[in-house]
């Protein structure tokens, strides 16, 4: 038995709102993931930089052994953090 018309455009726009919402939450988790691999891209690239500025090579080797493990570390833990997250949420 088919359903009623009034309940067949309920269900149409239930799913419809759903889909909005869920497309909405990717586009936000993209966003953040974004937003956090450029953080520690640009916090790592400015640690790394200091190395640039110090006569000492001992300490410029620090500054850039830290600004290479804060920046590749980040975008590590950002992007794993997001894969968990999409999985959490069901995106793939």
């Amino acid at each position: 038995m088919p359903l009623p018309a009034k309940y067949y455009r309920q269900l149409i726009e239930s799913h419809a709102a759903a889909h909005r919402a869920a497309r909405w939450d990717s586009l936000r988790a993209w966003a953040r993931v974004l937003g956090e691999i450029t953080l520690w891209t640009a916090l790592g690239m400015l640690i790394t930089g200091l190395a640039f500025y110090t006569f000492d090579v001992g300490l410029g080797r620090v500054y850039w052994l830290s600004g290479c493990i804060v920046w590749i570390g980040g975008v590590s833990a950002a992007v794993l953090s997001a894969y968990r997250r999409g999985e959490e949420r069901g995106d793939w």
